[in-house]
């Protein structure tokens, strides 16, 4: 398996910081490098293409607050429809700051380890100019001044300015335009991501954390596989498309679950030739504990022009954090056992939200959009019009099918199983969008939440009846209370798949760091006497 990303032993061409982050004195303006060929130079025409990809994207349900995208950065005729889900899900969520992390691809010919800031005031494209955050970017080429006197010269090396980074790149440019489109007036902070090693993420991440306030967006630029001869990578030469599709979910698999880990030796076991993996896994170094990751959209070049001898592929990807969150501290809604919401919806309330988890199912896998209801036919009581968590669970055959849901509350009971049918049948990673010829075949069970408490730990834990969510650092997971009794586990067990499931060790649920979140559910589900 040949691959276009040397192992970092064979980097021995990397230029020296020394040479590389010289002092720079700060330009005006930065003119666009690649307008004409990756995007259109012209004003009316890049406004009215992309335009015209937002107008195609069909109203997104957000899972929370945004924090940051995963966007490609091809030639928009390729991957413009991709990125166009990515800015539309964006678009009104109050940004008023971009972080850019791309990748450089080496277009001068050299390779650098570290980030590359570039000191100027604006970057310009044919929408427009778009000035840059210059408190920020000083910000960022100054923390090594701030880090420890073992650590300085190490952090030195991994903040300064490359200006041969972005001659001719295009991975940081192609998002300009569309941000522009979807935000108006904003600030820039434009990093372009050469190499990093080992420690290096943990550094550079913990001087840009700070600036991820809630008005702070991040974009990672990034196409995926690369396949064919002119790319150096044929890992397989049948099935192609289908190859192609699993490799990349492979990639989103670890991406989804943040595993920082997992991803980096998912690319030494593969050699998947994504260009923006450093910057992505720089991004999972980020990312708020609670943050929960969505594949918006996806597709690959082979598939439009039908030819894989070869193809890119390209994905949308969201992050999200729920709207109680504040800049990166989840805190979760605890109450004392007594004055927990256990408690049990009538007959009635139960009908009527599988009924509109099944009239959901059945008109967006035919539509792709939710039915439209009459509210006299739905006149909804009272309790539907309360906030809930809620979970959706799809089966077929008995097999689980799609299961996502949310564990804080975020919208009215009913609003969220209509909302969390739709995640559950086309963006649960784990599975492909349901078709609606499976519909028929598949029974739908719902999980009302009751609000979380924190315990002291796991022996509180209460197997069968109680849920629970695990905590440590940025990693975490959660079970619904049915999970542990359809599968036959026993408390030790439970937890043991749940740090699996979290991208912890096994036994990761006996650390004193640990965390853990109790809640109960009303369970139920079609087929049953209500």
């Amino acid at each position: 398996m040949k691959s276009l990303f040397l192992p970092i032993s064979l980097f021995v061409a990397l230029l020296t910081p020394s040479l590389l982050f010289a002092e720079t004195e700060t330009s005006q303006v930065w003119e666009p490098q690649v307008a004409g060929r990756f995007y259109p130079g012209n004003e009316t025409v890049l406004k009215e293409q992309i335009d015209t990809f937002l107008k195609k994207i069909p109203k997104q349900s957000l899972k929370g607050k945004p924090v940051a995208i995963i966007s490609p950065h091809a030639g928009y005729q390729y991957s413009g429809q991709v990125a166009a889900y990515g800015y539309s899900a964006i678009k009104d969520a109050g940004f008023n700051r971009v972080v850019i992390l791309a990748p450089s691809h080496f277009m001068s010919g050299k390779r650098f380890r570290g980030v590359s800031i570039l000191p100027v005031k604006n970057f310009k494209t044919p929408l427009g100019v778009i000035p840059v955050d210059e408190d920020a970017c000083n910000q960022l080429l100054n923390s090594s001044k701030e880090s420890k006197p073992e650590t300085s010269l190490q952090a030195t090396k991994l903040f300064g300015t490359y200006e041969g980074a972005y001659k001719g790149e295009h991975s940081l440019e192609t998002q300009l335009p569309f941000l522009q489109m979807a935000l108006g007036t904003f600030k820039l902070v434009p990093v372009i991501v050469g190499v990093l090693i080992d420690n290096d993420y943990d550094q550079v991440a913990n001087a840009i954390r700070p600036l991820m306030d809630d008005k702070t967006l991040v974009v990672v630029s990034s196409d995926f596989t690369h396949y064919g001869e002119g790319y150096g990578y044929v890992p397989f030469r049948k099935d192609i498309e289908k190859n192609v599709r699993s490799l990349d979910y492979g990639a989103f698999d670890k991406i989804l679950s943040k595993d920082f880990d997992g991803l980096r030796i998912y690319r030494k076991e593969t050699g998947i030739n994504a260009c923006g993996i450093i910057p992505i896994a720089l991004l999972l170094k980020l990312l708020p504990s609670e943050a929960q990751g969505e594949i918006l959209n996806y597709d690959t070049s082979g598939h439009q022009s039908n030819d894989f001898s070869f193809s890119v592929s390209y994905a949308s990807v969201l992050f999200t954090k729920p709207l109680e969150t504040k800049s990166g501290h989840y805190i979760p809604k605890t109450e004392t056992p007594d004055n927990n919401q256990s408690f049990c919806l009538t007959n009635k309330e139960k009908s009527l939200l599988l009924s509109l988890a099944r009239s959901t199912l059945e008109a967006y896998t035919k539509t792709g959009a939710p039915p439209k209801f009459d509210q006299t036919e739905y006149a909804l009581p009272p309790r539907l019009k309360e906030k809930y968590g809620v979970f959706v669970t799809l089966k077929k055959h008995g097999e689980l099918r799609g299961c996502i849901g949310y564990i804080v509350p975020r919208s009215p009971l009913s609003h969220a199983v209509i909302e969390n049918t739709i995640n559950s049948s086309a963006n649960d990673w784990r599975f492909t969008p349901v078709d609606a010829k499976e519909v028929q075949d598949i029974t739908i069970e719902i999980s009302v939440l009751s609000q979380m408490k924190k315990i002291n730990g796991p022996d509180e834990f209460i197997v069968g009846k109680e849920g629970i969510v695990i905590r440590k650092g940025p990693a975490s997971a959660v079970f619904l209370p049915q999970v542990a009794t359809e599968q036959g586990w026993d408390r030790a067990e439970t937890l043991c798949q749940l740090c699996r499931k979290a991208g912890l060790s096994p036994d990761a649920w006996k650390d004193d760091e640990m965390e853990f979140f109790v809640f109960t559910a009303n369970v139920f589900h079609e087929g049953e006497k209500t």
